[in-house]
C-alpha cells in the first residue's frame, strides 16, 4: 500500500488529496491481471506477432550461448529485454514465446495498477484505481495484434517509466531517477519523462530534488554502461541512431504513415481522447502529467517512423488525463458518463482483438518459418548461417547462430520499416556496419545462406545481393551457388558443397 498512502515530501500544499477508501492495492492488481490476461489471450497461440520478438529471440539464444551483448549480437536497443528472453529460455529450457508473453501480460498489469494507485491519490474517487487501470488496459489493446500482442519494448519500459513517475509525485526523486534509468535500459524513449519528472524533482526539492534525480538516474546509466564498455554501449544505444532518425528524402512518405497511424491510435484510445480535453480546465493542477504527455508525443514522433507499438507510450498519462476529464463530471452523472465511456474503450477494443483472435501468421512469417525448418533439418547445432534479408524468424525457429552480429541485414542494406521499399543501398547503412559485417564472416563463416531477396516479401526485391558489391563478392569468391529454393526463397552453398 505504499504507493497509495505514502504522503508527499514536498510539503502540505504540494502533497495534493489524501487517497480515498478502495480496494486493497493487492486485490486491486489480480483484478487487473486477469483483466489483462484475457485482453492478451491471443498472445498465448503460437503465433509471431512482428519481427522484433524474433530479433529479441535470436539475441536471447546468442547471449545463451555465450554471446555478448553489442560484441556477438547486435541491436541499436538497451540491454534490459534481450537479458529478460534470455533469462526466460534459460529458466524454461526453451525458445518458446509463451512464458516471455506471460511476463508482458504481468507488465501491463503494473503498469495498470500503478496508474490506478495515482488516480486514487490524485482524484479521491473510490472507483478511480480500477477504473484507470482498465481504460489503460483496454486503449493498450487498441492496436493491431502486431502492436498490442506482442511481447514488446514498450510493453516492459512503461511499468518502470510509469513507477518512475509515481514516485516523483510523491517526492521520492532518487527512487524515481533510478527507475527512469531503468525504463531508459529498457527502450531509450522513456528518456523524454526526464522532464515531468524534473518538474516534480524541482516542486517538491528544489535543485536538491534535480540532484538526486539527474544522479540517480545518471548512475543507473554509467554503471551499465561501464558493464557493457562504453564505447559499444554508447554506440549502439545512442550515437549510432542517427541514420535511423534521419527522414532526409522520405518526408512525404513518413507524414503519410504517420497521418495513418495517428487516426488508427485516435481510434483505438478513442474513450481517452474523447475525455482529456474535459482535463485541460484543472491544467494547472495536471501540469506534470501534460508535460508527460507533451514529451511522449515527442518520442513517438523522432524519427518520423511511426510504428504502431510507439503510441502505447502516450497510454500513462492520457489515462490519468482521461480520469481526471472523467472525475470533472459531477457525481450524479458519473455513471451514465462510466457506462458511456465504457462502450467507447470496449469498442475500439473488440474491433481490434477479433483479428488477433482468428488471425494467422503473415505470409512474409510463414515463409521465414519454412525457411527456419529447412536451415533446422540441413544444419548442425554448432553451425552458423546467413539470412540476407529482415527475417530473424529464421534464427530463432531453427535455433542456429547467426554468422553476422546482426539479425537482419538490415544494418548493411539499409532495408528498415517505416521507409519506403527502394528507401535502401549501402549509403544508408549504419557507419562501420559493413566492417563489423564481413569480419564476422571472416571469422564465423556460414555453412548455409537463405537469400530472403528472392522471395516475394513487401521490400525483399530491393536489396538483392548485386546491389552491394562487398557482398557480391564476397558470394563469388567463396563459389557460393543455389542448392534448393524454399517458398521462393534460395538456399545457398559455397563450392565443394550440395
Amino acid at each position: 500500500m505504499a504507493l497509495v498512502d505514502a504522503p508527499d515530501v514536498a510539503g502540505d500544499r504540494d502533497a495534493g488529496p489524501a487517497p480515498v477508501d478502495g480496494p486493497r492495492l493487492w486485490i486491486l492488481f489480480l483484478v487487473l491481471l486477469g483483466v489483462a490476461a484475457v485482453l492478451r489471450i491471443p498472445t498465448f497461440s503460437n503465433r509471431v506477432f512482428n519481427s522484433d520478438e524474433a530479433y529479441l529471440a535470436t539475441q536471447a539464444q546468442s547471449l545463451i550461448h555465450g554471446g555478448r551483448l553489442y560484441l556477438d549480437t547486435v541491436d541499436r536497443k538497451p540491454p534490459l529485454v534481450p537479458y529478460l528472453y534470455a533469462a526466460v529460455f534459460r529458466i524454461t529450457g526453451s525458445s518458446d514465446l509463451g512464458p516471455v508473453r506471460v511476463l508482458a501480460v504481468v507488465a501491463q498489469a503494473v503498469t495498470a495498477v500503478l496508474l490506478g494507485a495515482e488516480a486514487r491519490r490524485r482524484f479521491r474517487w473510490h472507483y478511480a484505481g480500477l477504473v484507470a487501470g482498465l481504460l489503460y488496459l483496454l486503449a493498450a489493446s487498441g492496436f493491431r495484434p502486431l502492436d498490442a500482442q506482442a511481447a514488446s519494448f514498450e510493453v516492459f519500459m512503461l511499468p518502470f517509466m510509469t513507477a518512475a513517475f509515481v514516485l516523483g509525485v510523491r517526492g521520492r526523486s532518487t527512487a524515481s531517477g533510478l527507475m527512469l534509468a531503468v525504463a531508459t535500459l529498457t527502450k531509450q524513449t522513456a528518456l523524454v519523462a526526464i522532464v515531468p519528472l524534473a518538474w516534480l524533482a524541482w516542486r517538491a526539492r528544489r535543485g536538491r530534488g534535480l540532484v538526486l534525480l539527474s544522479a540517480s538516474f545518471g548512475l543507473g546509466i554509467v554503471v551499465t554502461a561501464a558493464v557493457f564498455g562504453w564505447h559499444d554501449f554508447f554506440r549502439w544505444v545512442f550515437t549510432s541512431n542517427g541514420s535511423y532518425l534521419d527522414a532526409s528524402g522520405v518526408l512525404g512518405y513518413a507524414l503519410r504513415l504517420g497521418y495513418h497511424q495517428t487516426l488508427w491510435f485516435l481510434f483505438g484510445s478513442l474513450a481517452l481522447v474523447l475525455l482529456t480535453p474535459l482535463a485541460w480546465s484543472h491544467w494547472r493542477e495536471d501540469l506534470d502529467l501534460w508535460l508527460w504527455l507533451a514529451t511522449g508525443v515527442i518520442a513517438v514522433v523522432a524519427g518520423l517512423r511511426f510504428f504502431g507499438h510507439y503510441y502505447l507510450q502516450l497510454l500513462p498519462p492520457l489515462t490519468l488525463l482521461g480520469m481526471r476529464g472523467l472525475t470533472a463530471v459531477p457525481r450524479l452523472r458519473r455513471v451514465p458518463a462510466c457506462l458511456l465511456v465504457a462502450i467507447l474503450a470496449l469498442g475500439p477494443a473488440a474491433y481490434f482483438l477479433g483479428p488477433a483472435f482468428t488471425g494467422h501468421n503473415s505470409k512474409d512469417t510463414r515463409v521465414a518459418l519454412a525457411v527456419g525448418a529447412y536451415v533446422a533439418a540441413h544444419t548442425t547445432a554448432g553451425q552458423r548461417v546467413l539470412v540476407w534479408g529482415q527475417a530473424p524468424e529464421v534464427y530463432w525457429s531453427s535455433d542456429r547462430r547467426p554468422a553476422v552480429r546482426f539479425a537482419t541485414t538490415g544494418f548493411v542494406t539499409g532495408t528498415s520499416g517505416g521507409r519506403p521499399h527502394d528507401h535502401v543501398g549501402e549509403r544508408y547503412a549504419v557507419p562501420g556496419a559493413w566492417k563489423d559485417f564481413l569480419d564476422d564472416l571472416q571469422h564465423h563463416p556460414p555453412v548455409l545462406i537463405a537469400n530472403m531477396s528472392t522471395a516475394n516479401q513487401r521490400q525483399a526485391s530491393h536489396y538483392p545481393p548485386s546491389h552491394y558489391p562487398q557482398f557480391a563478392r564476397y558470394l563469388a569468391r567463396g563459389g557460393w551457388h543455389r542448392v534448393a529454393t524454399v517458398d521462393g526463397v534460395e538456399i545457398l552453398r559455397p563450392s565443394g558443397s550440395s
